[in-house]
């Protein structure tokens, strides 16, 4: 592992500090993130990376777009500087000459703001991982604890919605939904609540 990766402390927070409505930093993980109000609402961000001679890693200037709002900018600045970590972090484990700590890399990922499914795509597009390999690997981590029985919380309760207007709906033995049909090119003039909707409201119960 390069010195770089183990000065870096995922666990900090980004906190900026200064104006936020005119000149704002944030330091994180030994990056230095920056947002300064220009002429005429135009904002101006970058992104540096302090473990690392200071390089310029993004910034506005590489845009033809106008970013308006402090916190837009602030958002967009927090995003390369997540996105630029995973990378490392990838980058960095298939350097490594050992065999590739995939839990602790999830962990990292998640740390640094990495959602589930983007560290399942990592998985499969940088480790050739088949889906069902990274979902699991995801799925019963450590850090996601409680993940799985959400997914197949949220997957029931989908389920259990649908089969209120399926055209076919299947049961496990158990009597819960395993699977729901939907035939689109059937006309139904009924004014019922739209399946959404109702998925949400049973999801605020």
């Amino acid at each position: 592992m390069s010195e770089v990766l183990k000065n870096r402390d995922y666990n900090q927070q980004i906190i900026w500090e200064g104006d936020l409505k005119d000149d704002c930093t944030a330091k994180w993980s030994g990056l230095m993130l920056r947002a300064e109000w220009m002429d005429e609402d135009y904002w101006w961000w970058c992104v540096y990376d302090n473990l690392n001679s200071d390089i310029q890693i993004d910034s506005s200037n590489e845009y033809d777009e106008k970013f308006i709002g402090g916190e837009i900018v602030r958002n967009k600045a927090e995003e390369i500087a997540k996105e630029y970590l995973k990378i490392e972090l990838i980058s960095e484990l298939k350097k490594s000459l050992e065999k590739a700590d995939i839990d602790k890399l999830i962990s990292d990922l998640k740390t640094i703001g990495i959602s589930p499914m983007q560290s399942i795509m990592v998985l499969i597009k940088d480790f050739d991982f088949e889906y069902s390999e990274a979902k699991k690997n995801v799925f019963d981590s450590p850090v996601w604890k409680g993940l799985r029985e959400q997914s197949e919380n949220m997957t029931q309760a989908f389920l259990d919605i649908g089969a209120e207007d399926a055209d076919n709906v299947e049961y496990y033995k158990d009597g819960h939904v395993s699977s729901i049909t939907f035939n689109l090119t059937k006309e139904n003039s009924e004014k019922k609540q739209t399946f959404w909707n109702r998925l949400k409201t049973r999801i605020k119960k």
